[in-house]
């Protein structure tokens, strides 16, 4: 049997590092999304991302990406939902802080950091802010969203016009 050439090994290697760099790499911008089976958001559920989870991109279709999880689950995100990822630079100074808790990420997930939050809560002292969190604690399931879709004959389930 013939061993493979040093340039069978090159060649390999190119193409590896080709599709390595071309792969395009997207990061969950919003507190939590959904990986779906399918490109619809009453599609079965196949994982649940968070705000910062990186994914790969496969493919396009109709507003919707294609994705590997770096899991490995491969399914369906709104594009809505992510955006390309960055990449972020390190301080080389000790005095930087470069990390941030999970109640910072939630609060810029939502616009606000504790600074901006506790300032807009001295200003508007009547605001009830309990009612925002209840509002995001609220699900609905993909079966309830086809069947409101059904109802209201909106999206793939409208009528002929």
């Amino acid at each position: 049997m013939k061993r493979p050439s040093w340039w069978t090994g090159f060649i390999i290697v190119f193409f590896l590092l080709v599709s390595f760099l071309l792969a395009k790499s997207l990061v969950v911008q919003i507190k939590t999304t959904h990986l779906r089976t399918e490109a619809q958001f009453y599609a079965q559920t196949i994982a649940v991302l968070n705000s910062g989870d990186t994914v790969e991109q496969l493919e396009t279709k109709n507003g919707w990406i294609k994705v590997k999880s770096s899991k490995g689950a491969v399914g369906w995100v709104h594009s809505s939902a992510v955006k390309p990822k960055r990449f972020a630079l390190l301080s080389m100074a000790g005095d930087l802080q470069t990390k941030a808790s999970s109640d910072e990420v939630a609060l810029a997930g939502k616009g606000f950091n504790k600074q901006v939050e506790g300032e807009y809560k001295v200003r508007n002292p009547g605001l009830n802010f309990a009612l925002v969190d209840k509002i995001l604690k609220i699900h609905i399931s993909p079966s309830e969203i086809k069947d409101f879709l059904k109802k209201g004959q909106l999206g793939e389930f409208r009528g002929e016009q």
